[in-house]
């Protein structure tokens, strides 16, 4: 399995790149294998198919917003404005979204914090908690709850934009979908493989009102839609300065 590609896997879906997450990381890692399972029908042809069948996991979304999708849209997918831009522009000085794992995921609950060039992540799972941090000073400090064990690691100026899942991985825009019967938007844009290691798409879903994001979908070249990652946006905001600091580690054993 190519390594990149687990690793951006792992930024939305699991925080099995953290050495020093044991028990979170061995659960986490058995799901990223099966996420990133490829079949022999490519993720362009079956789109279409996909946007359809997210409806479920949408209608699950629309619970979590002020919004009931009710009524309908005025975007247009072969217009000029594109809904994820005008998401990137309003957070382009940092974000915090929190997001929950659907479908091979499902109740996994994410939060990550990306600003000047430091990031969060964490992951819990049944209640096991793991996150890591790049707090700008060229280490990564990976965290375990569930064990109270920690790792330090050296990075460099650019390893924290593996966990920019939400802006950093979308190259040019692909093409649009409008789900009628939900309100809402699928903006499909390519997959950067310099920072995935592999080609695919990534795939935003918008409420066609209001245009608030409710639904990310990772779609590695080659999936199908049983090894698709879906997840839920429960809410995004401003950056958190305080995830960002160096953690607190004195009550934790280093590895």
């Amino acid at each position: 399995m190519n390594k990149k590609m687990v690793t951006i896997i792992a930024a939305l879906a699991m925080c099995t790149a953290m050495a020093g997450c044991t028990e979170s990381d061995t659960a986490s890692s058995s799901k990223a294998e099966t996420t990133t399972t490829t079949t022999t029908a490519a993720a362009e042809s079956t789109a279409p198919a996909e946007s359809t069948a997210d409806e479920s996991t949408a209608d699950e979304s629309t619970a979590d917003s002020t919004s009931t999708n009710a009524g309908t849209t005025d975007y247009d997918v072969d217009g000029d404005f594109r809904a994820f831009e005008q998401l990137k522009e309003k957070y382009a000085d940092g974000y915090l979204v929190t997001l929950e794992g659907q479908m091979s995921n499902s109740g996994t609950k994410y939060t990550i914090c990306v600003k000047d060039g430091k990031a969060y992540e964490s992951s819990t799972i049944q209640g096991m908690k793991s996150y890591y941090v790049y707090p700008g000073d060229g280490k990564k400090y990976n965290v375990s709850e569930a064990t109270t064990t920690y790792s330090v690691n050296g990075a460099d100026e650019n390893d924290w934009k593996d966990s920019d899942i939400l802006f950093g991985a979308a190259l040019d825009f692909d093409h649009a979908y409008v789900d009628a019967s939900t309100n809402v938007v699928h903006e499909y844009y390519k997959l950067d493989s310099a920072v995935a290691g592999a080609e695919g798409q990534i795939v935003y879903g918008f409420d066609g009102a209001t245009y608030d994001l409710q639904q990310i979908v990772l779609l590695p070249e080659g999936a199908d839609e049983s090894s698709a990652v879906y997840f839920t946006v429960d809410s995004i905001g401003e950056a958190d300065d305080s995830l960002l600091a160096v953690p607190d580690l004195s009550a934790y054993t280093k590895e």
